[in-house]
């Protein structure tokens, strides 16, 4: 399998131009630093990456070429430290990084990963992962060190607009991908690749079945999405701020949010739903105490607007008219149904195996010993199609509970709560030297109730979701972003 992944003409394509990019960077006599962070914006387009003849093709391309990004940078700045750095501005620059709260909390969560591999039933497994997954110890490592190299080499704004500006234009090309799987182009794998497309026209054959993007699963497109998202109303409140913010700039900004949220919606992931339902609430009621006057009447009102919305979709959710639509499914939310009910129960083994290790659990990529232990006969039904194997808890919240124990758990945790307190001392200390007059100040204030909603939405949607490479970088960018906004001045 190795000789065939490392042979296959779009991995050679993709080494190549890798080393293409330091090269040309060399040629136009880039510094080994700028190359590093081409080798970061580079890296968010391995959610693109499907590679068809392995054996699962969404999966394996995305590890690699994500692994190749980061070690490449990592390799530009040792050259950067060894032959472009002033002295000592390398250990300077790491005892600074290392001083902040959420890289502190992050190193933390990544150490305990680290021992709940080292002391796991499998610790081979729980390293090195396998070809499905590709999650394990190794893989965890080099989301640390993307984490850190963006802390260590972005600090100035327009490298986290380029950033975001990039991973918006690999969001679209997985959203391209998506299109033409779904209409069966040769070559691109979509949900009627087996037969089965809608005979009804090209319309429902984009609608009808759940959209998966070129991440193989509608689950994973909508929490990517989410992040999307935030990126879209960063870039659009910091140009606002800046006064850069051109009319068809805004409407640009409106439209592509719009055909974002087209794309969730056709995802029909009610977890991430949920999600962006939470991420708004909490957006709305932060805007409501930080602002004053008609900012804060119109934030009353939009709450006011999605109680309405959120009453109003739960009365009708179970009526034939929402249920005739295949987006209806976003809206039928039960405890009742198979989805739910299969959701109770791997959540049960998980807990399980959390009592039988709880330390520091069974370590990652080794929950199928935890569930064939605790195996519950519930999940096979006779005479019906029915889902009998799990290797995650489907749950972030109860995967690191099971695989790295209490410690683990409580360090993931530890993750977000530094990240809110961090946040909210930024915001507090913006507002005292700030005073009433800022400029921009609700424009300002959008951008900040972004990112106190983004954790939020994350953090719902993972109640029923386990995370998998799109949502790993996604989330590790936003922490390092978090570092960015709450140690830089400038960052207005």
């Amino acid at each position: 399998m190795t000789d065939t992944i490392f042979a296959h003409p779009v991995t050679t394509a993709v080494i190549a131009g890798f080393l293409l990019i330091g090269i040309i960077g060399k040629v136009m006599k880039f510094s080994f630093e700028r190359i590093a962070k081409w080798y970061l914006y580079v890296s968010v387009f391995s959610a693109v990456i499907v590679m068809n003849s392995i054996f699962f093709p969404f999966i394996g391309g995305k590890d690699y070429f994500f692994r190749f990004s980061v070690e490449l940078a990592l390799a530009s700045v040792v050259l950067w430290w060894a032959f472009e750095a002033k002295k000592g501005e390398l250990g300077h620059r790491v005892k600074a990084l290392f001083k902040k709260p959420l890289v502190i909390a992050t190193t933390v969560f990544v150490a305990i990963f680290q021992l709940a591999c080292l002391f796991a039933y499998d610790a081979n497994a729980a390293f090195w992962s396998n070809y499905e997954r590709g999650e394990g110890g190794f893989q965890i490592l080099h989301y640390y060190l993307f984490f850190l190299l963006l802390v260590f080499l972005f600090t100035e704004e327009k490298e986290w607009k380029n950033i975001f500006k990039f991973s918006l234009v690999a969001t679209g090309f997985m959203i391209l991908y998506g299109i033409l799987g779904n209409y069966s182009v040769n070559g691109f794998i979509g949900p009627y690749a087996g037969g089965g497309a809608p005979t009804t026209g090209w319309w429902h054959t984009l609608v009808d079945g759940r959209f998966q993007g070129s991440l193989g699963n509608p689950a994973y497109v909508n929490a990517y999405l989410l992040f999307s998202m935030f990126y879209v109303g960063y870039l659009w409140t910091a140009a606002k701020i800046a006064g850069t913010l051109k009319k068809y700039g805004a409407w640009l900004y409106g439209i592509l949010l719009a055909a974002l949220l087209f794309f969730f919606v056709i995802g029909q992931t009610r977890g991430a739903f949920l999600g962006l339902a939470a991420g708004a609430f909490a957006a709305v009621i932060y805007i409501i105490f930080a602002s004053k006057g008609k900012t804060r009447k119109w934030g009353a009102i939009a709450l006011g607007i999605l109680i309405l919305l959120g009453v109003g979709i739960y009365e009708v959710r179970n009526t034939k008219f929402v249920q005739s639509f295949p987006e209806g499914r976003l809206l039928q939310i039960s405890f009742s149904d198979s989805t739910a009910q299969s959701r109770f129960w791997v959540w049960h083994e998980a807990w399980q195996g959390f009592l039988q290790r709880p330390v520091l659990g069974w370590g990652p990529e080794n929950f199928t010993a935890v569930y064939d232990q605790n195996f519950n006969t519930k999940f096979y039904v006779p005479g019906q199609s029915s889902e009998t194997w799990f290797d995650r808890a489907h749950s972030i919240y109860f995967d690191y509970l099971c695989e790295t124990g209490i410690l683990g758990f409580l360090a993931y945790l530890a993750i977000f709560v530094t990240f809110f307190v961090t946040l909210f001392k930024k915001f507090h200390k913006d507002r005292r030297e700030q005073g009433a007059e800022a400029h921009h100040k609700t424009a300002l204030n959008i951008q900040r109730s972004l990112l106190v909603a983004v954790p939020v939405a994350y953090l719902i949607q993972g109640v029923a979701i386990f995370d998998v490479l799109p949502m790993y970088i996604s989330l590790f960018m936003l922490l390092a972003f978090e570092v960015y906004y709450t140690h830089h001045e400038h960052a207005q």
